[in-house]
C-alpha cells in the first residue's frame, strides 16, 4: 500500500506523493491497484514487451515449418468448405413463428419434355413447262410422245405449272407446253386466239389441248356505234357468238379440247360475275361437243364461300391463293390441275388407243353384233322395217315390253341356240 504524507511548510499546508510497495511473500507480482495512473500503465507496458520477447525466443527454437503458424491467432479464420445441410422439413404439430425463418426446399430437377415429332413436309415437285414440242425432247434420249396444250390467260400459266407438276412422275411420257398471254380472253382484243391458235398447235402437236379464258372478258364489247355492258342480255349474246368461234376454230385445229371454268375469287361481286360466266362456257362446250372442266368446288368451303386456304392434293392444309385473293399458289395450281387432268388422262388413253375403222357398207357378219336394240339398218334398207324396229324402241321405253330377240343375239334365249341344231340323221 502507498500512503501519502502530508509536509508542512512555512505558510501552507503542502501535499507530496510518495510511493512504497509491499511485498508479500507468496505473491510474485506487484500489486497496481493503488498505484498512480501513470505508473500503473508503464508496467503493463514493461510486462506486455516481456512477454512478447520470450515468445520471439521460443519461436525462434522451432522448426522453420512451425514459425509460419505462429501468428496464426492474429489471422481471422478461414473459411472451411463445407456440405450445405439439407433442410429440414418442420413436423406438422411444430406450429408457426411469424419470425421463423422459412427453409428453402430444393424443387425436383425437371427433364425437358419431348416434342412430337411431325411427319416431314413432302417436297414439292418440279415440273418443267416446254413452249414447244420440238423444245420438250431436245437432248432426251427417252423422248415424250404425248403433249398437251395450255392456252390462256395468267391463270392458265398457273394451270400449265399445276398440270407440270402432277406429271412431273411421267416426264418421261408426258410433257406440257404452254403457250398463254396473260391479258388476253375469248374476246378479240388485245389477243386474237382464233388468229394465234394454229401456230400454237403446230409448235405443240398436243395430244389434248386445255383452254383456260375468261378472267379477263368481263368489259364492255362494241355493238355497231354502242358499247354493251358485261353480263347484260346483249352482252350475253355477243360474247357467246364469240366464244362459240373460238372453240370451234380449236375444236377443227386441235381435236380433243378441254374447256376450263372460272374459279372464285376473293372479291364476292366479281365470284358472282364468273359464276355466271362459268354456265355460259358450260353451254357453249357442250353445243361444241368440248368437254367442261368445273373446278369451282376445289376453291370454296361447304358453305360456298370463297377459300383461300384448304387441304391440298397431298391430303395437307395448305394455302391455296396468295393475298390479292385472285392468283393461285404452287399448290393451288396443282389442286386446279387436279380437276382438269382427269379429263386430260381419259383422252390421252383414247389417243394411244388405235379404234379400227368399221365400214358401214360391209356384211352384218364382219361388224360387231349391237348390245342393245335391232342393228343398224344397211344403206337401201326397207323402210317398212326401219320403221317396225323404231315403234319396238318406243314399245320399249314407253311400256316396258322388251322387243323380239335376234336370232343369235345376246339376248337371244331360245333353244337350242343356232348353231348346235342336230344333224339329219343319214338315209338308210
Amino acid at each position: 500500500m502507498c500512503r501519502q504524507v502530508q509536509i508542512a511548510s512555512i505558510g501552507q499546508p503542502a501535499w507530496r506523493p510518495e510511493s512504497r510497495c509491499r511485498r508479500s511473500g507468496s505473491h510474485t507480482a506487484a500489486r497496481l491497484s493503488g498505484c498512480p495512473g501513470p505508473l500503473r500503465a508503464g508496467l503493463a507496458v514493461l510486462v506486455a514487451l516481456f512477454t512478447l520477447g520470450l515468445a520471439l525466443a521460443w519461436d525462434a527454437g522451432r522448426p522453420a515449418s512451425a514459425q509460419a503458424d505462429f501468428f496464426s491467432f492474429l489471422r481471422p479464420p478461414g473459411s472451411v468448405p463445407q456440405a450445405a445441410p439439407r433442410p429440414q422439413r418442420p413436423s406438422q404439430n411444430s406450429g408457426w413463428w411469424p419470425f421463423q425463418p422459412q427453409p428453402q426446399y430444393e424443387q425436383p430437377q425437371q427433364l425437358p419434355q419431348q416434342q412430337p415429332k411431325r411427319p416431314p413436309t413432302p417436297a414439292e415437285p418440279e415440273g418443267v413447262v416446254y413452249g414447244s414440242a420440238d423444245a420438250a425432247v431436245q437432248g432426251k434420249r427417252a423422248a415424250p410422245n404425248q403433249f398437251v396444250l395450255v392456252i390462256g390467260d395468267r391463270l392458265a400459266a398457273q394451270l400449265a405449272q399445276g398440270l407440270a407438276d402432277s406429271y412431273a412422275p411421267d416426264r418421261a411420257r408426258i410433257a406440257v407446253i404452254d403457250n398463254t398471254a396473260d391479258d388476253s380472253g375469248y374476246l378479240p382484243a388485245p389477243v386474237d386466239w382464233i388468229a394465234r391458235a394454229p401456230d400454237a398447235i403446230a409448235a405443240a402437236r398436243p395430244s389434248v389441248t386445255v383452254v383456260a379464258l375468261g378472267s379477263e372478258d368481263l368489259q364492255p364489247i362494241k355493238d355497231g356505234d354502242a358499247l354493251v355492258q358485261p353480263l347484260t342480255e346483249r352482252w350475253l349474246e355477243l360474247y357467246g357468238k364469240r366464244v362459240d368461234e373460238v372453240l370451234t376454230a380449236l375444236r377443227d385445229k386441235a381435236g380433243r379440247v378441254i374447256v376450263t371454268g372460272l374459279a372464285p375469287v376473293a372479291n364476292t361481286s366479281l365470284s358472282d360475275d364468273y359464276a355466271k360466266l362459268n354456265e355460259l362456257l358450260r353451254t357453249r362446250a357442250a353445243r361444241a361437243g368440248l368437254t367442261f372442266a368445273n373446278v369451282w368446288d376445289g376453291f370454296v368451303d361447304e358453305d360456298g364461300k370463297y377459300l383461300a386456304n384448304g387441304p391440298a392434293v397431298d391430303g395437307q392444309r395448305r394455302r391455296l391463293r396468295f393475298n390479292d385473293g385472285v392468283r393461285f399458289t404452287r399448290a393451288g395450281g396443282r389442286k386446279l390441275a387436279f380437276f382438269v387432268q382427269k379429263d386430260i388422262n381419259r383422252m390421252l388413253e383414247e389417243s394411244g388407243k388405235s379404234q379400227p375403222a368399221v365400214d358401214a357398207t360391209s356384211p352384218a357378219s364382219t361388224r360387231p353384233a349391237a348390245l342393245a336394240g335391232p342393228p343398224a339398218p344397211a344403206k337401201g334398207a326397207d323402210p317398212i322395217a326401219v320403221s317396225a324396229s323404231a315403234k319396238a324402241a318406243s314399245r320399249v321405253l314407253k311400256e316396258g315390253i322388251a322387243p323380239t330377240p335376234v336370232r343369235g343375239r345376246a339376248d337371244d334365249f331360245t333353244w337350242p341356240p343356232p348353231g348346235s341344231e342336230p344333224a339329219a340323221a343319214p338315209a338308210r
